[in-house]
This record gives structure tokens, C-alpha cells and sequence, in this order.
């Protein structure tokens, strides 16, 4: 009996167990087609999967690698565990490095015959000439800012609000003041200029002198033979009809809009009730 339960119970385990698919089953050539290694890795040959996820063509690294950044542990032994803490390492802060020298790197390589420029570029793979480029003035550096004995470093506090003038209401106490004040010396002013004159008058030469005597306008420049004649063509047979047609104009120019009062007649808009 236990045989027989032996061999049903191993048939079944064998049965729930799935098959192993082969790797090369999602792929373009499938099962039957050729089977390269290359294949794995290229994504254009791999196939989506029913129900998951798209497969990279990247390999994963063994079971054993671990993924992260290395932390060096730095031990700094009874030193360290007697100063209370790891102790800092002095960051020398260079003055100068060295950099590539190309232009000796060109002559060298003309030296030594090399004139093509894929020559060139084989002889600087195998030579390097190093220079020295200063990062940094030394003697800015060496040099020490002094400040005074009584100089105070840091910001100023706020001054603190005067909750005594607020409350007092001095603000607007000051502002007539000095409103006042400026009220007071523009009537001093007025005063000053008004009696400035005081006492003195114009005399007839004084008036005379003011006075400007009108000047007839130059008449326009007319042909001499035009000169002494009449017009020949009016608007106007009789000057009593002139007189009562600019009368008229100027009658009906009074409801007209315009600066010289020719344009629409200023009428009131009306509103009409429905």
C-alpha cells in the first residue's frame, strides 16, 4: 500500500511540476529555426510574452553580484577610538595642474616623421607630455584679510516699532506741523512778491511804453496789373444778401458739433418706452 502511495504521489509531483520552456522559444526563429547565442541579446529577435512583460536582450550579472556603490570602511584603530571620531584628512587644494601639451606633443611627432594625421593620432595614444597650468593665484591666496578691532560682524536687527508714537498718534501730529509749516512759507512768499512793488506807480511814459500799436497784416503779393481792380465774380449779388447769409451760417452753426461748429447737429438721444 505504501508502495502504490509511494508511486501515485511521485506521478503526481511529477504531473504539477510545469516543463522547462527552452529560451529560444520566444524568439523570431522560434524552436526550429537556428539557435544562436546572440539571438538572446538582440531585442529585435525577442518576442512579447502573453501576460508579461517585455523582455531586454541585456544578461544579468550571477546570484552573487551585489548592486550598489562600495562603502571602504576606513578604520582609523586606537587613534581614532581615543580623538572621539574618524579623523579628517587634509584636502590639499593644489595650486596648479598638469594638463595635456598638445603643441609639444605636434612637434615631437613632426620630430619623429610622423605628418599624417592619422600618424598623429597613433603617436599621442603612445606619448603624453604633460604641462604645468596654475589653477590659481598664489599670491592672492597667501595673502590675509585684516579688519578693525572694533568692527562687528553679522546683520543689523529691525528697530523695534514705536508703539507709544502709534498710540499717541504723533505721526499725523508731525504731518500738520509740518503741512503748516509749508502753508506758512508759501503766504510768506506771496507776501514777499506782493510788496515787493509797494509804492511804486506808472506814469504816462511807463503805459506808453507797454503798449504795442496794432500793425496791419502785409497785404498778399498781388500782380501789378491785378492791383487796382475789382472782383469780377461774386457769390453775392448785393452785399445786403452776404450780410443775411453769414447771419444764417452762423445761426444754424450754433447745434452743430465741431471745433468750428460745421459738422453733424448735436441732437439728445431719446428713449423710446415699449
Amino acid at each position: 500500500m505504501s508502495n502504490e502511495n509511494q508511486r501515485h504521489g511521485s506521478s503526481r509531483s511529477g504531473s504539477d511540476t510545469p516543463p522547462q520552456r527552452s529560451p529560444y522559444e520566444f524568439t523570431k526563429a522560434g524552436l526550429i529555426g537556428d539557435q544562436r547565442d546572440t539571438m538572446l541579446q538582440s531585442e529585435l529577435q525577442i518576442l512579447p510574452e502573453l501576460g508579461k512583460s517585455r523582455r531586454r536582450g541585456h544578461r544579468l550579472p550571477p546570484q552573487s553580484f551585489t548592486y550598489g556603490i562600495t562603502m571602504p570602511q576606513r578604520d582609523g584603530g586606537v587613534g581614532e577610538a581615543l580623538s572621539h571620531g574618524p579623523e579628517k584628512e587634509r584636502t590639499t587644494n593644489p595650486d596648479f595642474e598638469f594638463v595635456r601639451d598638445y603643441s609639444a606633443l605636434n612637434k615631437a611627432a613632426l620630430e619623429a616623421g610622423m605628418t599624417s594625421a592619422k600618424e598623429q593620432s597613433r603617436f599621442r595614444t603612445v606619448h603624453d607630455i604633460k604641462k604645468k597650468v596654475f589653477i590659481r593665484d598664489v599670491s592672492l591666496a597667501k595673502k590675509t584679510h585684516k579688519f578693525p578691532d572694533d568692527m562687528v560682524f553679522g546683520t543689523p536687527n529691525r528697530p523695534s516699532t514705536p508703539i507709544g508714537e502709534v498710540l499717541q498718534n504723533r505721526f499725523l501730529d508731525n504731518w500738520l506741523e509740518t503741512m503748516e509749516k509749508k502753508q506758512a512759507a508759501i503766504k510768506k512768499e506771496r507776501t514777499d512778491a506782493a510788496n515787493a512793488f509797494k509804492g511804486s506807480y506808472h506814469t504816462k511814459a511807463s503805459l506808453l511804453r507797454q503798449a504795442k500799436i496794432p500793425v496791419d497784416p502785409k497785404p498778399l503779393w498781388k500782380m501789378p496789373k491785378f492791383a487796382q481792380g475789382e472782383n469780377q465774380v461774386d457769390s453775392f449779388r448785393t452785399e445786403a444778401e452776404r450780410r443775411k447769409a453769414f447771419s444764417a451760417n452762423t445761426f444754424d452753426s450754433i447745434p452743430r458739433q465741431g471745433t468750428y461748429h460745421s459738422g453733424i447737429y448735436n441732437v439728445p438721444r431719446t428713449t423710446v418706452k415699449t
